[in-house]
């Protein structure tokens, strides 16, 4: 249960479940106000590619932010953020504006989130990582499940949505500003090396990657799949609805069972789960709503399952003091991902049929565990060893009260080893 988290970890999770709120219901109203508008769809489509832009650039250039002031001061900035893009999508209704204002919010939750799963990492130990993590995907895919939903109270064509959005940005800040809790210290420095990341953990990098993959193509594309096989309007919701539901359900099992086995293991587990399943929905071809949603709903255990493991994993390996670093190469290879996985299952989708979907899902889950179990055959168990990411010079920054902060180091003055 959360209570039994640390008061910081609390407080950051409930900031987090209230941005990422606010993220959801904005996401959903600016496309339904936009067609209302009469923009034309293509103008529509690039304020979501925007969103990605501004996200692939937060997560470059946010980690030097917190390099240099810290976490709870760049958080708050990125909230600010996104309160003010909510108010400017109401004062300045044109696509060109919308777009470039998209691509700050883009900028905003990607520093958020890295900030955020970086401060996890520090806040927990490699026994409980798995368990910490598992409630943040909780708060995150319910938080999200209510933003959408919130959306239902307003109309998308006045300016309720937009300040509700503000307004929830804002409360994100309190919870941690005013926790007791002393924050993570501000890094030394911070490099994105992609080379280091995948030292750290090729299993993670692909894993997230090919979450990405799948995410993004299921996300973007089920609702086409919904309609061709004529499910009603309401089914199309809950299916959509179902995935997440199945992903919050299963977080704290697997990630209790994460922190008892070698997460590599569960990562293969997993995604073997998500490509037997993915070709059951291929192969059955079902037609009746009700079957189809609860075959989606245990599909969304798994699609949701394996990014907080992977990113886990990584942070095992990872020296003290390098978590942004980890997280922010973490989500850009998991964004990259998930711009690519539309792009390639949608003309899969329409030159051979919308079930072909989850002919592209059991080839990314399959590839996933494969690949995990090659790696799990030659890499040593993450007990033996500890990866230095951003170089000895930040380590030789890291002050001893900096190292004692990290629950992970049995001696707070000794080095990680490269």
């Amino acid at each position: 249960m959360v209570e039994h988290l640390p008061i910081r970890t609390r407080a950051l999770l409930l900031g987090a479940g209230l941005l990422f709120a606010a993220g959801a219901m904005l996401g959903l109203v600016l496309p339904i106000r936009a067609e209302l508008e009469g923009f034309p769809t293509s103008l529509i489509g690039l304020i979501g590619s925007a969103f990605a832009a501004g996200y692939v650039a937060g997560c470059l250039y946010v980690p030097r932010l917190v390099a240099k002031v810290g976490h709870i001061r760049v958080f708050g900035v990125m909230a600010a953020l996104v309160a003010m893009t909510a108010l400017i999508n109401v004062l300045y209704v044109s696509p060109l504006a919308w777009i470039l204002v998209r691509a700050m919010t883009g900028f905003a939750f990607a520093g958020a989130t890295m900030i955020i799963e970086s401060w996890l990492s520090e806040s927990a130990s490699s026994e409980t990582r798995g368990r910490v993590f598992a409630r943040y995907m909780v708060v995150n895919l319910a938080s999200s499940v209510l933003g959408q939903l919130a959306v239902m109270l307003y109309q998308p064509g006045g300016f309720e949505p937009f300040v509700i959005v503000a307004i929830l940005a804002c409360l994100a800040l309190i919870p941690t500003a005013l926790s007791s809790s002393r924050a993570p210290e501000p890094l030394h420095e911070v490099k994105l090396d992609f080379k280091r990341l995948i030292r750290v953990s090729p299993i993670a990098v692909v894993a997230c990657f090919g979450v990405g993959l799948a995410n993004g193509a299921f996300g973007t594309l089920a609702p086409v799949y919904a309609n061709s096989i004529g499910l009603p309007v309401w089914a199309v919701a809950l299916l959509v609805a179902g995935a997440i539901v199945g992903g919050a359900l299963m977080q704290v099992p697997i990630g209790r069972l994460s922190d008892r086995l070698d997460r590599r293991w569960v990562v293969v587990a997993i995604a073997l789960t998500g490509a037997g399943l993915s070709f059951l929905l291929y192969s059955l071809d079902l037609r009746e709503p009700t079957q189809v949603i609860l075959m989606v709903v245990l599909l969304g255990g798994a699609m949701h399952t394996i990014y907080p493991v992977a990113v886990a994993h990584a942070n095992d390996r990872a020296a003290e003091g390098n978590f942004v670093a980890v997280s922010s190469g973490l989500l850009l290879v998991f964004g990259a991902g998930a711009t690519l996985g539309p792009a390639v299952a949608a003309p899969l989708m329409q030159w051979g049929e919308p079930g072909w979907l989850f002919l592209f899902l059991v080839f990314i889950y399959s590839g996933m565990a494969m690949h995990a179990i090659w790696r799990t055959r030659i890499q040593p168990p993450v007990a033996e060893v500890r990866h230095t990411f951003v170089g000895l010079e930040t380590m030789q920054g890291a002050t001893q009260e900096t190292m004692h902060l990290d629950p992970r180091a049995e001696d707070p003055g000794q080095e990680a080893t490269p």
